[in-house]
């Protein structure tokens, strides 16, 4: 399973934002969360702790009402850590940008090459392989514990987590492991590329899909052991970020 890294776009010029959008279509590593057209939406949807958080942040410098150093001083006050590459018209900011721990700081017109440059520093200033050398794979697990064992499971095994009160039911390819949590908990524990919540009671390892129905009430899921469909609803309030992630265009 290749790893899915997510990323949020900021920038008020929408031939920018959809030129950014073009360049990034062709990365299969990267999965766009949200574009934004201002710092303030941005800000407010980063504060969500509903809201998935994103790795990276494409941000534009100048933008109305408040500019890209207000939004990364806001941003420094959240529990989030992504990694910001800039894209500006501007190269006399590149000094100010010394300031923060950036991880590109590219002009436009923006050039791939320069662009997966900066991506790949992000990627590796995260901890995360770059998938452009050799080497062991690492395995990712989610540890839970389940009545008197600690278990570790592989995070590419997860078909879905199931929450009810402080019961969770985690359902895999080998077997079904209840444990005492909360499903929001979990779901923070979860890479964001990968997983999604798509119900209050219901997160969805992404890879697992086989089918999701037209007006986006519910998707299938290939249980594995079976051979079997397991279909799961999705809830109103989820089903706009489900449309734009996994939508065909």
């Amino acid at each position: 399973m290749n790893a899915v890294y997510t990323f949020i776009i900021v920038e008020d010029v929408a031939l920018q934002r959809e030129h950014l959008i073009d360049l990034l279509h062709s990365r299969l590593d990267l999965r766009l969360l949200r574009a934004f057209d201002n710092a303030e939406d941005a800000y407010l949807y980063l504060s969500d702790t509903d809201n998935p958080k994103p790795d990276l942040i494409f941000l534009d410098i100048e933008m109305p009402e408040a500019s890209g150093f207000n939004f990364l001083e806001a941003i420094q006050k959240l529990p989030v850590s992504p990694r910001v590459i800039i894209t500006t018209a501007f190269a006399e900011y590149a000094v100010k940008g010394y300031d923060y721990d950036l991880s590109g700081y590219l002009l436009k017109p923006i050039e791939e090459e320069q662009l997966n440059k900066a991506i790949q520093k992000a990627l590796r200033s995260l901890g995360f392989e770059d998938k452009s050398r050799p080497g062991p794979k690492k395995e990712a697990h989610l540890l839970i514990k389940s009545k008197s064992k600690w278990i570790k499971l592989a995070h590419e095994e997860i078909l879905y987590v199931e929450g009810a009160n402080v019961d969770v039911r985690i359902v895999t390819i080998g077997g079904t492991y209840t444990t005492r949590d909360r499903i929001k908990n979990l779901q923070q524990k979860l890479p964001n590329g990968h997983f999604m919540r798509i119900h209050d009671s219901f997160v969805v390892n992404l890879d697992h899909i086989r089918s999701y129905a037209s007006n986006y009430t519910f998707l299938e899921l290939r249980s594995v052991p079976e051979g079997s469909l397991k279909k799961l609803p999705v809830g109103p309030k989820y089903r706009n970020h489900f449309r734009e992630n996994l939508a065909p265009e």
